[in-house]
């Protein structure tokens, strides 16, 4: 069953501050306009690159809906695990076990924008993870660089 009220979560790589997940009143219109968008989709006639862009604006924007109280990452993470091995791809589950914080904290980035702060959405921490995962890349994927260090700055600067 999907959440039945709006949510909000501190993260620490926002140093508190949330992403702004789908109103709860919206998850299923959502995610069937998501769907309905990748289904479109041909991976056969796309470099890897644009592959790349489009599973990680994809795995972005399911786990945005956010429809669950608890499990969304677990949930995506299995789900394109799936998803990816039935394009053709192979994938093991454990790969998202091994790289869970990073994997998070990725979708966080991915999510994220205080534009009057210059900060955008940035895909790069998923496109690195998934061109690991896909195409044996050698991207080191270190939590602590996906920290916002504006948000940080700001924040402190507020609290004096």
């Amino acid at each position: 069953m999907f959440r039945q009220y709006n949510i909000s979560k501190d993260e620490p790589v926002l140093n508190g501050v949330t992403v702004i997940y789908a109103d709860f009143r919206t998850i299923e219109d959502t995610l069937r306009y998501d769907f309905f968008e990748e289904k479109e989709r041909k991976y056969s006639t796309m470099s890897n690159e644009k592959v790349l862009d489009r599973i990680s604006k994809f795995t972005s924007d399911i786990w945005q809906v956010h429809p669950f109280m608890e499990g969304n990452t677990r949930t995506t993470a299995v789900f394109m695990e799936r998803y990816l091995n039935s394009l053709g791809f192979k994938v093991n589950i454990v790969y998202f076990a091994e790289n869970s914080k990073y994997y998070r904290n990725a979708l966080v980035r991915a999510n994220y924008a205080e534009y009057g702060k210059g900060i955008d959405e940035d895909m790069s921490f998923l496109r690195k993870f998934y061109e690991n995962l896909l195409y044996d890349g050698k991207n080191i994927l270190q939590s602590r660089n996906t920290i916002i260090t504006n948000v940080f700055h700001s924040r402190d600067t507020n609290k004096r």
